[in-house]
């Protein structure tokens, strides 16, 4: 006898600001059905890697068994243009770049109220995404920290555009309030726009990020791009200690 395992339920919604439909694939706690219980939410960028998501939600149901991280409502975002959508800037090497701030609106203006209409949420979210979509993760909090209470950035490729990430890191550190969390990761033998700018943002980080922001930063020392352990570390980073499932 064989059982299916699903990943989660696939949900369609259409965008105004895109201009087209965009999937999402949303996965809700065990307890959902049975309470009346309210959940934080992990949006997860790049769902159409179905290998590395299907090992994302393997990850956070385990630490959930193990009691590290509460339950949450996890929303899987699949992509349509990722270049468009994760790179702020246009860059030559990737034709379509430079659509972030659409794809951000869309997050904030119809996404995320989709969600918290459609389901029982609370007001923290949190933001996961690799490569590109790392490098997406921190332009977004740095834009609107207020939607995005924390990110994880694996391998976040600042290098595409280092000079407005520093910029637009200080002007926020300057202008608005910030209470948030930040996790980056990243291996030793990674891409050059990973390791040659990674470093130098962590060092603006050490100089001018506002006291109730929490940062870490790690390099894996025998791992290249995305590290296997990403989100594994990043949501141990987000979410206050817990004892282990006795």
């Amino acid at each position: 006898m064989t059982e299916s395992i699903e990943l989660g339920q696939k949900v369609k919604i259409h965008s105004e600001i895109l201009g087209e439909d965009r999937e999402l694939i949303v996965r809700l706690p065990e307890t959902y059905a049975t309470t009346k219980q309210r959940y934080p939410l992990l949006y997860m960028l790049d769902a159409n890697y179905t290998m590395f998501f299907a090992n994302d939600v393997l990850t956070t149901g385990f630490l959930r068994w193990v009691n590290k991280i509460p339950e949450v409502i996890l929303i899987g975002v699949l992509n349509t243009d990722r270049e468009r959508d994760m790179i702020p800037v246009q860059v030559e090497e990737k034709e379509t770049s430079g659509g972030s701030d659409k794809f951000l609106r869309f997050f904030t203006d119809e996404l995320k109220p989709t969600i918290d209409s459609s389901y029982r949420t609370t007001n923290y979210s949190v933001l996961y995404g690799a490569s590109n979509a790392g490098l997406f993760t921190i332009y977004a909090q740095l834009i609107r920290p207020d939607i995005f209470n924390s990110v994880i950035a694996s391998s976040p490729t600042i290098g595409w555009c280092h000079e407005l990430i520093h910029n637009l890191a200080e002007e926020t550190f300057r202008s608005k309030q910030f209470q948030n969390k930040l996790y980056m990761i990243y291996g030793k033998y990674d891409y050059d726009r990973v390791t040659e700018y990674v470093p130098n943002f962590a060092k603006l980080l050490e100089e001018k990020a506002p006291d109730g922001y929490r940062w870490a930063v790690k390099r894996i020392d025998d791992e290249g791009h995305v590290p296997y352990t990403s989100l594994y570390d990043g949501l141990r980073f987000v979410f206050p200690q817990r004892s282990e499932k006795g």
